[in-house]
């Protein structure tokens, strides 16, 4: 019983420590420009697209292209869906 109160007392503490480490609510729509770098995560970017897009696209000779990509054709099921007052009383967990 001691074990898991001290547990939880030390979870409570170490929950309330940390949420104090990130702006959150009123206090981050009115900080300033030094607070926000202060407590700003670092962007992660690729330098280098995985594909080309826009012009650089258009123009690509196809003979030039190092893969063959293959297109994903996506499947839906159609379903007959009720309308109007059947609609909102549908039981989900009957179908």
């Amino acid at each position: 019983m001691k074990r898991s109160v001290l547990l939880l007392a030390i979870m409570m503490v170490s929950a309330v420590g940390f949420s104090q480490s990130t702006l959150k609510g009123p206090k981050a729509k009115n900080a300033t420009p030094t607070e926000r770098v202060a407590h700003a995560s670092a962007l992660k970017f690729y330098s280098v697209p995985t594909e080309v897009k826009g012009p650089e696209a258009k123009n690509q000779k196809v003979w030039t292209k190092s893969e063959i990509s293959t297109k994903t054709v996506y499947i839906r099921e159609e379903k007959d869906l009720p309308k109007g007052p059947k609609a909102k009383n549908k039981k989900v967990w009957e179908d």
